[in-house]
This record gives C-alpha cells, structure tokens and sequence, in this order.
C-alpha cells in the first residue's frame, strides 16, 4: 500500500451517514462516457449516494460539483504530491520517474491515481469502488482489499485488443506483447473484483471463456436513456444548414481506421455524380492524425465541401446532427474489438426515427437481423456500401420501413429503463454481501 498525505477537497459530504456511497473512478474528463451518466443517475434514483472521481480538463470550470442529482470530483493528476514529514516539504518523487515506471510495470498501480483514488474514498466515506476501465482496475483493487470494501470493475472495451491494434505497421511483434500482459492483467483483476460489466452479451462471453465466474459478471448494454434524448433541443441552424443535402452521419469518436470512416469516403467519391447533394457529417471528436490521414483522399476526391467534421458535443448536441441526417452509418471493420462491442449512438439514431447502414462486426449484425431496423455490408467493402446507399436514397420507402423497425426496437427492448433494472438489482445482491456500519466507513479526520 503506498503511503498517502491525505488532504480532502475544501467541500465536504454532509448529512449522508444512513446511504450507501459509491465512488464511480474514471481517468477520463466527465462527461466522456454517457455510460457513466446513466450509471450514477441510475444509481441515485435507487437510493445510493454517488460520487464520480474523473480526470480535470483545462476550461473545466468547477473542480467539484453536484450535477444530476450525483457529485463530481475533478482531478489534476500534475498537482498531485506527498507530504514528506522528516524533510517539512512535499515531494512528487512517487508520480515520476524510475519510481512510478517500476510500480506500473510490476504492480500494473498508476502511483499517481492511486493517491487520488485513497484521497476520494476516504474523503467520501464511500462503501463501494466503481471503477470504469482496464487501465485503473489494478490501481483501484489494491485500494478496495485495503479498505476491504467491494468493488465493480465495469469493462466496456475489449482493452487488451484495442492496445494491439494502437501500434502502427512494422510492430506487430511489440504489439502481441503487449496485447498478451494486457489479456493477463484483465484476468487477474476480473478474478479480483466483486463484480464485472460488460457492455455486450459477446463480451461477457469472452471473459467467461477465460474462466470467470458466470455469476459474477453481467453483459449491461450500453441503450439508450429514451427521455433524454427525445427531450433535447433541435439546433434550427444545424437543420437549415444540411435540409437540402441528403445527409449521411457517423456518431462516435474519430480517431483510428478500424471505424471505416475511410469506406464512406471511398463510397461518396464512387456517388458523388450519382447524388450530388449527398454531404457526410462526423459528430465526434476527431484525433488530428487521423484526419490527416483523411484528408488527401478528401481532397484528391473533390469532396472538401461533402465532408464535415464537427468535433465533440454532448449526448443531447448531437441530437441536432441525427435528427436532419437520412441515414446514420456505423462502418466499423472487423476486427477483435469491434466484434464484441457495439456502438451506444446506434440506439440513439433508430430512438430518432432513422436508417442505419452497419459493418458486418459479430454485433451489428445480429442487431440487424433482431430488429429490422438495419442493413449490413461487407466491412470495408466501399464498392457494395456505394450500391447500398443508392438503393436506399432511391427507396425512401425502405428507409421509413427501417426507422420504423428501429425506433419500435428501441421502445421495447433497447432503452435504458429496461437495462437499468439489471444494475439496481446487481448492486442490491452485491451491498447485501456486505455489512456497512458507519464505523468501519474510511475517516477523513
């Protein structure tokens, strides 16, 4: 256990002894993941007090904050440092250098979170961990089994896949190397936690296979919050921009070229004399290197005035982009991630009433097949997406067919109402497991 100056944040928790707390810990900016939202929302709606620790952005205005009903504490992992009594100052000698390296490589522990991660459990007094991805897990374990206290290790992505592919051409070995210490940290600290989440049924399956407990961990999809969405505001400027073009949108982040965005442009470039007011929008941030990656083709293509990158907005700005779109395209290539996972803004698109053309991921195609509401392609097939994408800008029929299909999907199965019932009942089996008496809660004092 590294030892920790505490020093708790100016605002303290007040009137809160009779709840039980949860800590939802993310090294990401809030909000990031709409995943994490629902899940503090759902949460206080079931009686919990929640906190959500996550990673400070510069123009964040507040460091601490009550929002939607749960706390947020931001965190500048730079200002952290320890107080070294014997030589009356503070040191940063535990968060750089030799020092942190040799804990992450042998203790995979991340010495600077692990100090905020102490800081926030034992400020908030909290009685259960909730920790939101591979790269915090261990570093989050090693805290729990001090305080002895429950934790969830929520782990949407297939982490060790995605570090394999995030290596370039020419390092294929390094990559397997790295993607193998990442397969065996992920069994390690599944094995460790008290209950594991998945964002799909494949997923779980995956982890199942590696010999986990079935009934400690649960697929909990990542649907859509039906009111939420329906209740955003339409920007009129967006959809007086785009009412004349036959739009076709990518929602998600941007940034590597396992998300196909490269098929739709080789698609528009074969359509462009075919539909010429066809424009592609991309609702999401978009990583500089990729982009540049992208542009040549854009510009070679005649299509720098079709393609439009808007950067990131939030869950309810993105409504806007979907509600003047006439088809929602999620091209994802086939590979290990994008096989088990399942992108959230597919809920959100078919919520709005619209068309969605999908890649032939594990995943997409069986929603496809489940709810109508979606055609599939080939991944990476530009050739048979550019011939989809005409047939359905000649078939209007056929794409109110699908929004209907889809929408009606969403309204009776793949709505957040209906996947919330499984957290609320999964942390009632998982408190009851434990006695929370207030005088085992961490102090502060």
């Amino acid at each position: 256990m590294l030892s920790v100056d505490y020093r708790p944040p100016s605002t303290p928790v007040r009137g809160t002894v009779q709840k039980i707390r949860v800590g939802l810990v993310t090294d990401q900016p809030f909000p990031f993941d709409t995943r994490i939202e629902r899940h503090a929302v759902t949460l206080v709606e079931a009686g919990y007090e929640v906190h959500v620790l996550c990673l400070k952005r510069p123009g964040d205005p507040l460091i601490y904050e009550a929002y939607r009903g749960f706390y947020i504490h931001r965190v500048d992992p730079h200002e952290v440092n320890i107080h070294v009594p014997w030589l009356h100052r503070t040191s940063r000698f535990l968060y750089q250098g030799l020092v942190r390296r040799l804990f992450q490589k042998f203790k995979n522990i991340d010495t600077t979170w692990h100090t905020l991660i102490h800081r926030f459990v034992r400020n908030c007094r909290l009685h259960v961990l909730h920790v939101c991805g591979h790269r915090l897990l261990h570093t989050a374990l090693n805290i729990s089994s001090h305080y002895g206290m429950p934790l969830v290790a929520d782990l949407p992505d297939h982490y060790p896949a995605q570090v394999e592919l995030s290596f370039g051409p020419g390092k294929e070995g390094q990559a397997r190397e790295h993607r193998m210490r990442w397969e065996t940290l992920e069994t390690e600290g599944a094995e460790r936690a008290s209950r594991v989440l998945t964002s799909t049924i494949e997923a779980r399956q995956r982890l199942l296979r590696k010999g986990l407990n079935p009934a400690l961990v649960m697929a909990l999809e990542n649907t859509v919050d039906v009111d939420y969405v329906l209740g955003s505001a339409v920007d009129l400027e967006v959809i007086k921009r785009f009412k004349s073009n036959f739009v076709l949108t990518y929602v998600g982040a941007i940034n590597e070229p396992s998300q196909g965005i490269h098929t739709i442009l080789e698609a528009m470039a074969v359509l462009k004399d075919h539909i010429p007011e066809m424009v592609f929008i991309g609702v999401g941030p978009i990583r500089e290197s990729y982009r540049q990656q992208l542009m040549p083709f854009i510009e070679t293509h005649g299509l720098l005035d079709k393609v439009h990158f808007v950067g990131r907005l939030t869950e309810q700005e993105t409504v806007s982009y979907i509600d003047v779109s006439d088809i929602c395209i999620f091209p994802h290539l086939v590979n290990d991630h994008t096989d088990i996972t399942f992108p959230e803004a597919v809920y959100r698109c078919q919520i709005l009433k619209k068309p969605v053309v999908l890649g032939s991921t594990q995943t997409m195609q069986h929603y496809a097949e489940e709810t109508g509401g979606a055609l599939t392609f080939p991944s990476g097939n530009s050739s048979v997406l550019a011939e989809l994408l005409y047939t359905l800008f000649a078939r209007p029929d056929l794409r109110r067919d699908m929004s209907l299909n889809g929408h009606r999907a969403v309204m009776e199965r793949y709505h957040w109402a209906h996947t919330a019932s499984d957290l609320v009942v999964m942390y009632a089996q998982l408190t009851g497991q434990f006695a929370f008496h207030t005088s085992s809660i961490p102090s502060s004092e």
